[in-house]
């Protein structure tokens, strides 16, 4: 740098004391003036390092927040088919106990038929062990009610015929004291057949005949 000649004329009308003077003023303000660029300089290199700093903070920041936004996303459409299979789920769960309720009432009625045909066999076995034969069975309620009153008037006439028997061996006796009736064989449910005493028709087949009348 060189010293303009309006400086150097002042300087060489100085003395060597004027001259330290001013060489002694001329550090100081060199000195502070080194002071001053250390400063700043400083200064700029803790800004330059604060924002190196802030740069790699930035970039660290960035790369986490799209890994971030990366497991976001996933987690997101995760969600989603969750959602879809929770609504899946659900809708599964209702249409099995609409088909439970279904089976349910079809269970009920198969049920039903059930008991109704396990009935039919066990009235027809009763009917057989009362009519073994099948008279009957093909009789309508009138025309059954009707032998039933028959087979009553039969019974009547058969108690009938049975005091009037009696009645009749009694007057006998009476009639007849002096003869010893022979009475054994003699029997009011007996009648006499081709000459003999016999036994007479059982009630039942007298029954029988009477409903195939």
């Amino acid at each position: 740098m060189r010293i303009s000649d309006a400086d150097q004329s002042i300087l060489a009308s100085m003395g060597p004391e004027s001259i330290r003077n001013v060489v002694a003023e001329s550090s100081v303000a060199v000195f502070k003036l080194l002071e001053v660029a250390t400063f700043l300089n400083g200064r700029e290199c803790k800004y330059l390092r604060e924002r190196d700093e802030a740069r790699a903070n930035a970039k660290d920041f960035g790369e986490r927040l799209s890994v971030v936004e990366k497991d976001l996303s996933s987690e997101t459409k995760a969600l989603k088919e969750s959602q879809g299979k929770v609504a899946q789920l659900e809708k599964d769960l209702q249409d099995a106990k609409d088909e439970e309720g279904k089976l349910k009432e079809r269970l009920d009625e198969l049920e039903e038929k059930l008991s109704s045909m396990t009935l039919t066999p066990t009235s027809d076995e009763e009917e057989k062990k009362v009519d073994p034969a099948g008279t009957y069975a093909s009789f309508s309620r009138a025309g059954l009610i009707s032998k039933i009153y028959e087979v009553g008037d039969l019974q009547l006439e058969l108690e009938v015929g049975s005091s009037s028997f009696r009645n009749a061996l009694a007057q006998l006796q009476i009639l007849n004291p002096g003869v010893q009736l022979v009475t054994e064989g003699l029997d009011e449910m007996k009648e006499v057949r081709d000459g003999q005493i016999a036994s007479p028709i059982s009630t039942k087949k007298k029954f029988n005949l009477v409903f195939n009348l």
